[in-house]
């Protein structure tokens, strides 16, 4: 009798505090773009730690965002490194990612041969890249606020490598490009230069949030709640992985040539330093997050979603 009346009890037990149904997930997947966006986690590519025991971690790269995000309305990855603004905007059409952190912050420079072009207050024209995203919008806003919105003619005719082929054969005088390309027409072109650093001038016209940022790592809130420590674990080897690319830019020039990532080697050891790459949890880069959204409102609404994300979207702190 006592043997069954404690069978009964454990029978309760479970039915009043059932057991998980799934304790770990069989994979996690990670998805980057070439370039600035998923440098940082370069590390982890090549060496695609687990997150936990029988925890496999698969990784993808994407040549750009139309790639990716087919994958992310399904919902088949967990984590990926994407535009800032692109997360708010899926953020914003009910898409369940929310921030884990911001990665990386601006990457644009104003590059000329033209040795009459001193400063963007001496620029007559320049080729911008990627119209409809963060380019034309950081440009657009900082010549408006220099008043030079109606001077400077700004064409959108060429895709970054495009640029910095027709800057280095000198078709082409004066141009906006991200990091690796503006570092690629400096290493080939002697006497190009730096005319503007677009983060130099957001920083004086913003002292107080002095930075922008152009690179976020999103995580399925799904998945967040499901499986924290597998998020919190995946953030502490992306810190590391990071790190490392900061600390060795040449060596990690490399890598990044070798698993295709668009830096290549001879570029790495300058391109690197100026990508920028930083790691602002998501509650804390809340100030510097809205400050570049409020701009993105006031310019192009449709590139976040027309609204600032609320608070879910910071979902880790």
């Amino acid at each position: 009798m006592v043997r069954i009346k404690t069978v009964f009890l454990l029978i309760l037990g479970t039915l009043i505090f059932p057991l998980p149904l799934v304790s770990q997930p069989e994979v996690v997947r990670v998805a980057a773009l070439k370039g600035p966006t998923g440098l940082g986690m370069i590390k982890l590519f090549q060496e695609k730690p687990n997150l936990a025991p029988n925890v496999r971690t698969e990784f993808f790269v994407y040549p750009s965002p139309d790639v990716v995000i087919p994958r992310l309305l399904n919902g088949e990855i967990d984590l990926a490194a994407l535009p800032a603004n692109l997360a708010v905007n899926l953020y914003n059409k009910k898409i369940p990612y929310v921030l884990a952190a911001i990665i990386g912050n601006g990457v644009l420079y104003c590059v000329s041969t033209d040795p009459t072009v001193k400063s963007l207050e001496t620029v007559d024209r320049i080729q911008n890249v990627a119209k409809g995203s963060t380019p034309e919008f950081i440009l657009r806003h900082i010549l408006e606020a220099k008043g030079l919105q109606g001077r400077v003619k700004v064409e959108f005719r060429y895709a970054p490598v495009e640029l910095a082929q027709l800057l280095i054969a000198g078709r082409e005088k004066t141009g906006i490009l991200p990091e690796p390309f503006a570092t690629k027409v400096l290493r080939a072109r002697p006497d190009a230069r730096i005319i503007s650093d677009l983060q130099e001038e957001w920083r004086a016209l913003y002292p107080d949030t002095p930075t922008y940022p152009m690179t976020a790592l999103v995580v399925k809130f799904s998945f967040l709640q499901m499986y924290r420590s597998l998020v919190d674990s995946f953030l502490s080897l992306y810190r590391e992985s990071q790190d490392w690319v900061k600390k060795h830019p040449e060596e990690a020039g490399i890598l990044a040539a070798q698993l295709s990532f668009g830096v290549e080697r001879e570029d790495a050891k300058d391109a690197i330093p100026r990508c920028n790459l930083t790691f602002v949890p998501a509650k804390e880069s809340r100030p510097v997050m809205e400050r570049f959204l409020r701009i993105l409102l006031q310019v192009a609404p449709e590139s976040i979603g027309g609204k600032l994300p609320d608070s879910e979207f910071y979902a880790i702190p």
